[in-house]
């Protein structure tokens, strides 16, 4: 029986959160960080290369003595983190044979190109699975989490702890919150002179809201005369409220925003929380 997409990822993430536990039980201990080297070790990858990749954030070579993990030297350590860890993912897909699932998917498109692209992004989207609950075990994310709550402070606690990204954070935070939380993601406008936000990415609440039109913002923009664009000016977090579509009607949501990086990297993270 052909599997779908979410079937794919449930086992994916099975066999990843079965290495969480065998390493764990090795360790004799849960406390994070999850680092991708130790996954690595208990797969049998024979070692970790920093090399310069260019533009590639990492490869899994599979060579005739074992499988060797590139990853690109110029990138930050959380980022290496979580690009290995992405690699081990496609070391999954292969010991699952996971890959005629990929291609038995049906999506809406007469393009061949596009039929193409659409299962490359799937394969990634799996493989980003299995490297999420690598590195934030959903059992012990969501102990910490219970810990300090959702929020824009404890998002950054929880990325520090982790070792990964603030995004990732954001995201595995909306995912499995037992308070629902939609996080947001904003860049500036790219090739314009009015300085405002645009949406970028929503996740949340849940593991099962992305891509849908509830729990959007009514409004994907943000202008710089609004009290979010004050986080991308400054550094300190910010609180507004903003509306949201909520199944079928409207609700003003409270939301907490900070800004991280810096030049053209900046980038505004938001938390919205429905029940609040």
């Amino acid at each position: 029986m052909a599997l779908n997409l979410e079937q794919t990822t449930s086992l994916i993430v099975e066999r990843a959160r079965q290495l969480v536990n065998q390493l764990v039980e090795d360790r004799g201990h849960d406390r994070p960080p999850f680092l991708s080297e130790e996954y690595a070790r208990l797969r049998g990858i024979k070692r970790i290369e920093k090399v310069d990749l260019g533009e590639v954030s990492a490869i899994l070579l599979k060579l005739h003595d074992g499988d060797v993990i590139r990853v690109n030297q110029n990138h930050n350590l959380t980022r290496q983190n979580f690009s290995c860890a992405h690699e081990i993912g496609h070391a999954l897909l292969s010991e699952l044979n996971l890959e005629p699932c990929i291609e038995d998917v049906e999506f809406r498109t007469f393009n061949p190109q596009a039929h193409a692209l659409a299962r490359a992004k799937a394969r990634e989207r799996l493989c980003d699975a299995a490297a999420t609950e690598l590195l934030m075990p959903e059992a012990v994310f969501k102990k910490y989490l219970s810990g300090f709550g959702a929020s824009i402070k404890s998002l950054e606690w929880l990325a520090d702890i982790f070792r990964v990204s603030i995004s990732s954070t954001a995201i595995r935070i909306a995912e499995v919150s037992a308070e629902p939380c939609i996080a947001l993601l904003w860049h500036p406008r790219p090739r314009t002179k009015s300085k405002a936000l645009r949406l970028a990415w929503r996740v949340g609440p849940g593991k099962k809201s992305r891509g849908k039109a509830n729990y959007m913002p009514v409004h994907t923009l943000v202008k710089r005369t609004s009290t979010l664009y004050k986080a991308y000016q400054y550094d300190d977090p910010v609180k507004c409220h903003k509306l949201f579509r909520l199944d079928a009607g409207v609700k003003r949501l409270p939301v907490e925003s900070k800004g991280f990086g810096s030049g053209e990297m900046r980038h505004v993270i938001s938390l919205a929380f429905p029940d609040r």
